[in-house]
């Protein structure tokens, strides 16, 4: 009877981990899409005449936050890990995915210091 029980409870998290990674890769998908969309859409507005720091910041931000989504989703997928063969696979895309994230914030923040210097070179020049 326990073990009955034991089995449809291990099923049933085993099922719902796997909606949950299909999921989280979807919602990180959909951020991805809707943030390259509005960027090409700023990009196409702008004509090609201002700076593209403020267009490369907007971009960085949306793929940095949909990438927290597919971490989620790999963290989860260690649930459901049986040999660990797998375990390194996880194991180095979570890796990747925090190298990534690192980067992009680091691209972010060092575009947003570019930015700053620029307003204040364009502030420093209408004086």
């Amino acid at each position: 009877m326990f073990d009955a029980i034991y089995h449809a409870f291990e099923y049933f998290v085993q099922d719902f981990t796997k909606i949950m990674i299909v999921a989280l890769e979807l919602i990180g998908l959909l951020i991805i899409i809707y943030s390259s969309i509005m960027t090409l859409t700023r990009f196409v507005k702008l004509k090609y005449q201002q700076t593209s720091t403020d267009i490369r910041i907007r971009l960085g931000r949306g793929i940095s936050f949909a990438l927290m989504f597919y971490l989620g989703a790999e963290i989860l997928r260690l649930i459901l890990i049986r040999e660990y063969k797998d375990l390194f696979i996880v194991g180095a895309i979570i890796v990747l995915h925090v190298i990534v994230s690192v980067l992009i914030a680091w691209e972010v923040s060092h575009s947003l210091h570019v930015m700053k210097e620029e307003r204040e070179l364009d502030h420093d020049c209408t004086d």
